[in-house]
């Protein structure tokens, strides 16, 4: 198999390094690549680099596997929409450090770092990136396409909704809910439930404005 890494910059290249690591125990794939369809890069240290359809005339479908590494959550379902399209298997990397219990579900596509720590009674939704250090505490549920930074401290019974950004060192309080498309500010606690489409900032955290454009990198 060949795992195929949508993204060409720091955080793909920090994914490579959770690839190799896992391949250095399973030998499951016999290529590691990238994929960048905007910049024109051969390669980045070594690794090859494609634009998506040279990649699927270079190669048979049926070898790839592919994980979405890129840090902007609409940006990350939109490759995921793109990849189902194109019927490339997504694959979940899990760092071979961290325990994963057999009470916790993980979509397709996930990510998880080094260094995180879920507990029990956990659903993580398809194409969800975890960074490195952050705690997923027991009974959570976090939706598709969300990125969870360094750090970050989920309280139990948590449902965190899709495509939500929670910036490095945030937490959220036990048995609240986070609406979808929110941005949570790096260092900010939040105490009470978030609606829909929010960015906030402090803590205790405060509404500062909509996510009207649904980005959290303009």
């Amino acid at each position: 198999m060949i795992l195929c890494i949508y993204g060409a910059h720091g955080l793909a290249q920090e994914v490579n390094i959770i690839a190799k690591k896992i391949n250095c125990e399973t030998k499951r794939w016999t290529e590691i690549l990238y994929i960048d369809d905007i910049n024109d890069m051969k390669d980045i240290h070594g690794t090859k680099v494609y634009k998506l359809e040279k990649l699927l005339d270079t190669y048979d479908k049926n070898e790839l596997e592919m994980v979405i590494a890129v840090g902007e959550p609409a940006i990350r379902e939109l490759l995921y929409r793109k990849a189902k399209e194109k019927k490339i298997r997504l694959v979940s990397l899990v760092h071979p450090g961290v325990y994963i219990d057999e009470t916790t579900e993980i979509g397709e596509g996930v990510v998880v770092c080094e260094g995180v720590t879920i507990t029990c009674n956990v659903k993580i939704g398809d194409n969800t990136y975890i960074q490195p250090h952050a705690v997923v505490g027991h009974d959570i549920e976090i939706g598709k396409h969300a990125v969870i930074g360094s750090n970050c401290q989920i309280g139990g019974a948590d449902v965190i909704g899709d495509r939500v950004f929670m910036g490095f060192l945030s937490g959220t309080k036990d048995h609240i809910s986070v609406g979808n498309d929110v941005i949570i500010s790096a260092g900010s606690i939040v105490f009470k439930d978030l609606p829909d489409e929010t960015i906030v900032v402090g803590n205790p955290a405060r509404i500062m404005k909509k996510n009207e454009n649904k980005r959290v990198f303009k």
